[in-house]
């Protein structure tokens, strides 16, 4: 299943939430991207800043893009920005293909 890293800036809004109501929003975050069938693998926030970096596996782009979507729509967060990642093996895999793609760069 393809694996994302995602990068999202909270809302000044949610770290007042969170000063006031404090928990752990492993399992929240887990379960929406449960909802479109994926898995949330890691969840990070950046001491000093407003940054919050998951890691997750999400069955295909659409459905990175309605998470996406859903967690701008709630206001907690001001961005969203997500990367495809690749395993050291889908890397190698993907070197390999790489190789037998015939490209040719022009020529002048």
């Amino acid at each position: 299943m393809p694996r994302y890293l995602v990068e999202m800036q909270l809302a000044p809004q949610a770290f007042a939430a969170y000063v006031n109501n404090p928990s752990d929003r492993f399992q929240a975050n887990a379960t929406v991207v449960e909802a479109v069938g994926g898995t949330l693998v890691e969840f990070w926030f950046v001491v000093g800043s407003n940054t919050i970096y998951n890691v997750m596996e999400v069955p295909d782009g659409a459905k990175m893009e309605a998470l996406a979507m859903a967690v701008l729509a709630s206001s907690a967060v001001t961005s969203v920005k997500c990367v495809s990642i690749l395993t050291a093996a889908e890397a190698v895999a993907a070197m390999e293909m790489a190789g037998s793609a015939g490209y040719r760069a022009p020529s002048s």
